[in-house]
């Protein structure tokens, strides 16, 4: 009888540790996505302004639901992303801000449904040569 009484209480103890251990796993799961969403959207930028940097003069690419281009995927928890000259940065500090070359703005735009429209325009003043980010409202 005392040995039933320690086999319960062994299974309650690993079930207890699977239950645990496995939910912890989902929550990791769950911010690897997020953390890929991150990456996606900053390799799509970077592709994206450098895409219309070697365009002509005055070519734009428009990202929203109803273009070619659709709005790019960020995570959830980010609600908003400012431009500031070629920074990209972010409402939470969670993920870092980046760099990307040859771009131009000074901007935020809200995002909708963790999606990010805007428009990208090769602008020309001068000898310099630019991409600028405006939004579409979306």
């Amino acid at each position: 009888m005392v040995s039933q009484v320690f086999i319960y209480i062994f299974v309650a103890i690993v079930m207890a540790l699977v239950i645990f251990f496995g939910f912890k796993q989902v929550v990791n799961l769950q911010d690897l996505s997020q953390k890929s969403y991150y990456i996606s959207f900053k390799e799509d930028m970077t592709s994206s302004v450098n895409d219309v940097y070697y365009m002509n003069k005055g070519s734009t690419l428009v990202f929203s639901k109803f273009s070619r281009n659709k709005e790019l995927i960020l995570p959830s928890e980010i609600k908003e992303v400012c431009f500031r000259d070629n920074i990209v940065s972010f409402d939470i500090d969670k993920y870092k801000k980046f760099e990307v070359e040859n771009l131009k703005g000074d901007i935020c735009i809200r995002i909708a449904d963790n999606r990010l429209g805007f428009k990208l325009e090769n602008v020309v003043i001068g000898d310099e040569v630019f991409v600028e980010i405006s939004d579409v409202g979306t």
